[in-house]
């Protein structure tokens, strides 16, 4: 098969499917070209109301993003806050319970001492 003979066939099932098209469509040129625009002009205002949907979307989440930041490092704060003054609550319980600790160990080493001369 030549380029030419190839070539003739191409074209000329182009003409045929033209045809066939132009034959089996439902409704005029004129028609199709006012539904195709008028599809068109639908399918661009929807394209819009989701362009801006999504805009609406986006900045929603920066400042959701934003506010988020801002809560979390107030939380942090307040953590921080709450751990120091439990720190100040606490440390004269921890010195009382040291001192404590420094007196048992005491009564311990005397009764240890006081027991040691009768086992001996």
């Amino acid at each position: 098969m030549n380029g030419k003979s190839l070539f003739l066939g191409f074209l000329a099932g182009g003409a045929i499917a033209g045809i066939a098209t132009l034959l089996s469509a439902p409704a005029s040129g004129e028609e199709t070209r006012k539904k195709l625009a008028e599809n068109k002009n639908i399918a661009l205002a929807e394209f819009k109301e989701l362009k801006h949907r999504l805009t609406e979307i986006k900045d929603s989440i920066s400042v959701a993003s934003l506010e988020g930041k801002s809560v979390f490092a107030d939380f942090i704060q307040d953590i921080k806050l709450a751990l120091n003054e439990w720190k100040t609550e606490t440390a004269p319980i921890k010195q009382e319970l040291a001192k404590e600790l420094k007196e048992l160990e005491q009564t311990i080493a005397e009764l240890e001492k006081s027991l040691s001369p009768h086992q001996s």
